[in-house]
């Protein structure tokens, strides 16, 4: 999920694109205990299609689809957590 000001863009499997009239915070309360996590002020991501993870201050996260994702410095240590 990527945020889209007041708007969410949903990146599905199918490599669909949706947006949502809702804000990333709204899908971050809702989804906190369903696998997902909010690793950037502007994405969110489902923690089981995570390839890999590429170091730095923050890092990156690579999806499955390819997909790079920036990881904010302040959310690595949360993210890097998930994995022990």
């Amino acid at each position: 999920m990527e945020a889209n000001d007041n708007f969410t863009n949903f990146y599905l499997k199918d490599k669909s694109k949706q947006v949502i009239c809702r804000t990333l915070k709204f899908y971050e309360d809702v989804l906190k205990d369903s696998g997902f996590m909010r690793v950037h002020r502007s994405h969110i991501v489902n923690l089981n299609y995570i390839k890999n993870y590429k170091k730095g201050k923050g890092g990156q996260v690579e999806m499955i689809d390819g997909t790079v994702v920036d990881v904010s410095a302040t959310r690595k240590d949360e993210l890097l957590n998930f994995f022990k």
